[in-house]
């Protein structure tokens, strides 16, 4: 059994050229021997259940299942934090040691073991074991002969060996280098992995680092190795990125909210190009399916709200091929779903998506198969109420369609268990009733409402601070620290001529203060709709909703709760649009 480790502290060093044989160090340099030892398993014990819960969220969270999902265990070994082997079978470990260590974060714990368990996952993601084994797995070809006998002519002579002793230094500090870029690049995804899990920001990769040299007795300088300090810098580096990877895709969630569809499919697919996950597919076929509902559908065509459905503003210009781009952007979105759905079968909203485009596309017989037969199977093997609910909603709208209408009745009624503001909707529209009138403003809402004490309208602009360029026409801000924001964040989306956008938003779990109705993290959607209305527009997500106040300049986020059967509200953002 071939096995080849990647410790989290340790850097691979290669030790001969071209047909490289290599040696892992992990943090206590160890005889090979040693590494390709039996690991005695700890099963069953109350620190490997914890282990496993995390390591099976972070598995659930990346949701790419085209390849072998690496098994999980724990050993009392102490010698490597965590590490992969690549089998058969592949797996993964984490020492006891590293365990314990991960536990003196205390509140923070899971998130540190889901930094070193995202951390060796994303080696595994990004096919980092391939990269390390190339040199030896293709030692046999010609061009790797070629060299190697170019390397011993080098020896033969006095020039010679100076060259050659060059060369192979050369040659050792670029896979070294490369090897610092795979660790980094580890815990930048593997940070990131832990966020989409649920998580949060955990941003003391630099600490945890801190913490293992100690437990291992690792000195700050050991030939073979990064510094303790460079190490630890490494991953401060890569927090300060996976954090800006957060706020773009926190930006894409927020301009999809407010419908600017096609400047949220940019930022998402910005994220795409470094994470590729099953929700950034997801996502983009989002944003294609809303754009298209937004600029190329009339308003007789729509009578129902969809599941996906965020808006259902309609646009000034229409031209003569307006149901060929239409359906080449219902197309689009189908083929991003169907991306989300090839890492991920069991990933039920991207086959609620994929009914709603082929029922926007008036091919019913496909809406009812992905909604009734595959959504539904999807849904129920992951016990996923909300996305059952958003298919009875859809599979009401296709049952209205061809007559049925006592049909699509009893299925909205049914969804209002889980999806009140959008099964009310519809009942509404099929019974002919009037709508809730949204929401009036009153005077000064805007200078009334603050998050940190901080005014949206009052902010302008920074002139300094972190910039990303998203796409040609438009970027990326993160506010100046001089605003002292304690419990929010601030982005920008800047388009030329000043046009920009601005989120204040609150941080989820952390934020004690309350808006100016009198609603703060905890409330319930019947506490909002009653201090604010029904919101005019909103967006479902596999957790909730979220209920855009757009007069208000408000969104509040929703997480829905199963005991309660209501949605509660985990965090509110103010907005203001050029």
């Amino acid at each position: 059994m071939k096995k080849l480790a990647f410790c989290l502290l340790g850097i691979l060093v290669v030790t001969a050229a071209v047909s490289a044989q290599s040696r892992s160090f992990s943090m206590i340099p160890k005889p090979k021997s040693a590494q390709n030892s039996t690991r005695i398993k700890m099963e069953e014990t109350p620190e490997f259940k914890k282990a496993l819960k995390v390591y099976e969220r972070l598995r659930e969270a990346r949701g790419d299942f085209r390849y072998p999902v690496p098994d999980f265990f724990m050993t009392q070994q102490k010698g490597q934090v965590a590490s992969i082997i690549y089998g058969p079978p592949i797996e993964i470990f984490l020492e006891e040691a590293a365990y314990n260590v991960c536990a003196s974060f205390g509140d923070k714990a899971d998130a540190a073991m889901a930094f070193l368990l995202g951390h060796e996952l994303a080696h595994y993601y990004e096919k980092h074991g391939w990269r390390s084994d190339f040199g030896t797995t293709y030692s046999h070809l010609g061009i790797s002969k070629q060299l190697d006998t170019l390397y011993r002519e080098l020896e033969s002579s006095t020039e010679g060996k100076k060259i050659h002793k060059t060369l192979l230094r050369f040659d050792t500090l670029s896979h070294q280098y490369e090897d610092v870029a795979m660790e980094s690049q580890a815990d930048y995804l593997g940070g990131f992995l832990a966020y989409s899990a649920g998580y949060g920001l955990f941003d003391d990769g630099d600490e945890l680092i801190g913490r293992l040299y100690d437990e291992y007795g690792m000195k700050p300088q050991t030939a073979g190795y990064v510094t303790r300090s460079e190490r630890e810098g490494m991953s401060k580096t890569a927090s300060e990125r996976m954090k800006t990877l957060v706020d773009v895709f926190e930006m894409a969630n927020m301009l999809t909210a407010i419908g600017r569809y096609d400047d949220a499919n940019l930022f998402y697919r910005y994220v795409l190009m470094e994470y590729q996950g099953r929700e950034m597919y997801n996502n983009v076929g989002v944003t294609y399916l809303l754009f298209a509902l937004k600029e190329y559908f009339k308003e007789d065509e729509l009578k129902f709200r969809f599941p996906i459905q965020l808006d259902l503003a309609m646009a000034t210009h229409r031209g003569s091929d307006e149901a060929k781009e239409r359906n080449r952007l219902l197309e689009q979105a189908i083929q991003h779903f169907d991306a989300a759905i090839s890492l991920d079968p069991n990933y039920s909203p991207a086959y609620l998506n994929k009914a709603c485009a082929y029922a926007l596309m008036d091919d019913n017989t496909r809406a009812y198969f992905y909604a009734d037969v595959e959504g539904r199977k999807a849904a129920t093997k992951n016990m996923d109420t909300l996305a059952i609910n958003n298919l009875e909603i859809l599979l009401g709208i296709l049952d209205y369609r061809s007559g049925n209408a006592a049909k699509a009745k009893e299925r909205f009624t049914m969804a209002k268990a889980t999806n009140k503001g959008l099964a009310e909707y519809n009942l509404a529209k099929l019974n002919n009733q009037p709508l809730p009138a949204p929401p009036i403003s009153p005077d000064g809402f805007f200078e009334d409402e603050t998050i940190d004490s901080k005014d949206i309208n009052s902010i302008l602009f920074p002139p300094e601070g972190q910039k990303l360029q998203i796409e040609a026409n438009i970027s990326f801000h993160k506010v100046d620290q001089e605003l002292e924001l304690m419990h929010s964040r601030l982005l920008f989306a800047r388009r030329p001529l000043g046009k920009t956008t601005k989120f204040l938003m609150t941080n989820p779990g952390s934020y004690p203060g309350k808006t100016s109705r009198d609603i703060g993290q905890g409330a319930s959607r019947t506490d909002i709709v009653k201090a604010y209305g029904e919101p005019p527009t909103s967006i479902q997500t596999p957790q909730g909703e979220i209920m855009a106040y757009r007069d208000l300049g408000i969104l509040f986020i929703m997480k829905y709760n199963l005991q309660k059967k209501d949605s509660e509200l985990e965090r509110w953002v103010l907005y203001k649009e050029p």
